[in-house]
């Protein structure tokens, strides 16, 4: 016979330990919010639910107690007077019965003589329990709480000693069950209010529990976009003291060794650029005889002047990292048509305008005119170098950005290296064969990033490879004609106020 085990899951869950667990698990799938509200619920529901059972069984037992006594002061009285009446000579235990005033829910019963005699066709000896029978038999006022065709009530049994008979009375207490009902549905109600304000009390708290902690959220998404002189403000919550000033301890930290290392890296790349340009200008001195060179110092001489180039296109690079590592400080922000920008960074590299394609207005950027020109030549250089050429660049507006895009002639760039290709030197597929740094595009990402925009690489609908940038869009600042500032310089600081106002 083979024994099944059961999954260790399952195991672990059956252990108290393990419950906790994976109660702790689930908990933590829910959130912070989700899990402090949930709490908060559970708070209110138990405190409520023991509230209200308490309050529930209070009232039951008062007003059973209640109802006892005025129950038997009834059945007292109304005994009595049937004692009263049968004494009297001639009397009939019916006529008796129905002289009682009696409540409209209360049933009379007379044993007298061994025979039974009720105010009611429906009542009789079987609406009586054996108990109270047994204990009016033995001399005593007897009493039980029981059901008499379906409904509570209480019966209870007096001796008539001076008429030698037994008077029962049967009173329904069908109003005491409706008030227990409705007592009870009302503190059921109370309880669930209670809940549901315990769970708005609970987001209201976990709300106000995460705003601290959204604070230092979004100062982390700042500080990883660029902006080390970000802070979380002071505050005079002792609890959040310390986690502010560890917060901010470790910002000026951090920012202080970014300083120091981006101070390094500038220093030592000025420190090459100098016997680097000594270099260069030895080996272009010795390009100018390289006729009277033999054929293998000529080769030697290509190889140096190869590598040459390559080394300071890396340093430049390295030193442009540098200078956007240190943060946006440095950059001069100035408000240009994206149209024009490119167009003339075409024309700066050498290549065809014709290629630029613009479409819609409202084309205003603010951005470093040199460090976004240089992101340009990048991605151009790059399409000739890897990809076969450029074949369009295009700007258009979307929405409440402003897109420039570049298309080359390559195979373009399979997706999962995509996003890699933005990491500094990291060179996808085939062009780890081809010169290159592998700083060109990362260069890019860095400087779009610190434009607040951001870059990628997606399909070309042609083939091959569409490089995109997404800056902010600007309002472009109306420029002013020649004869417009002529006219202003003649009219003086008010009228020139006057104009620059109107902008």
């Amino acid at each position: 016979m083979t024994t099944t085990r059961a999954p260790r899951w399952r195991q672990r869950a059956a252990q108290p330990l393990g419950r906790l667990r994976l109660a702790g698990h689930l908990l933590s799938r829910l959130g912070l919010r989700s899990t402090v509200t949930l709490f908060f619920a559970l708070g209110a529901l138990i405190v409520s639910a023991l509230l209200s059972i308490g309050t529930y069984l209070v009232a039951r037992h008062y007003l059973i107690d209640q109802r006892q006594e005025t129950a038997l002061r009834q059945t007292y009285a109304d005994a009595s007077f049937v004692a009263d009446g049968l004494r009297t000579q001639g009397a009939k235990v019916p006529e008796v019965l129905g002289s009682v005033n009696a409540p409209s829910d209360s049933e009379l019963l007379v044993r007298l003589g061994g025979r039974w005699f009720s105010s009611s066709l429906t009542q009789g000896p079987q609406s009586i329990p054996q108990t109270v029978l047994d204990g009016v038999g033995a001399g005593a006022v007897t009493y039980e709480w029981t059901r008499v065709e379906g409904k509570p009530a209480i019966v209870i049994g007096v001796p008539l000693r001076t008429a030698n008979a037994q008077f029962y009375e049967v009173a329904v207490t069908t109003e005491l069950g409706a008030t227990l009902t409705t007592l009870a549905i009302v503190l059921g109600a109370f309880a669930l209010l209670s809940t549901l304000a315990g769970a708005v009390l609970g987001r209201f708290a976990a709300r106000q529990l995460m705003v601290p902690l959204d604070s230092v959220a979004t100062a982390a998404a700042r500080i990883g976009a660029g902006g080390l002189q970000t802070r979380l403000p002071p505050t005079d919550d002792p609890d959040l003291a310390t986690i502010v000033g560890a917060f901010n301890s470790m910002v000026e930290a951090l920012e202080e060794r970014i300083q120091r290392d981006a101070r390094f890296a500038a220093d030592l790349g000025h420190e090459l650029r100098s016997p680097l340009t000594t270099l260069v200008a030895s080996v272009q001195i010795i390009e100018r005889r390289r006729d009277e060179l033999p054929e293998r110092s000529r080769r030697a001489i290509d190889l140096v002047s190869v590598e040459l180039a390559r080394f300071h296109q890396t340093l430049e690079d390295l030193l442009e990292l540098g200078r956007l590592d240190a943060g946006v400080r440095d950059q001069v922000l100035v408000h240009l048509e994206a149209g024009e920008l490119v167009r003339e960074t075409l024309t700066s590299s050498h290549r065809d305008p014709a290629l630029l394609a613009v479409e819609g207005v409202n084309l205003g950027i603010e951005v470093d005119k040199r460090q976004l020109s240089r992101s340009l030549v990048n991605l151009l250089d790059n399409a000739d170098r890897h990809a076969g050429g450029v074949t369009a660049v295009m700007v258009r507006r979307v929405r409440d950005r402003v897109r420039i895009l570049v298309e080359d002639n390559g195979p373009g760039v399979p997706e999962p290296e995509r996003e890699r290709i933005f990491e500094r030197f990291v060179r996808g597929g085939s062009r780890g064969s081809l010169p290159g740094s592998g700083l060109g595009l990362s260069i890019v990402g860095e400087t779009v990033v610190a434009h607040g925009g951001r870059v990628w690489c997606e399909e070309a609908p042609d083939g091959g490879a569409r490089f995109c940038i997404d800056l902010p869009a600007a309002p472009l600042r109306p420029r002013v004609s020649p004869d417009a500032r002529e006219a202003d310089d003649a009219a003086g600081p008010t009228a020139l106020g006057a104009t620059r106002s109107s902008w």
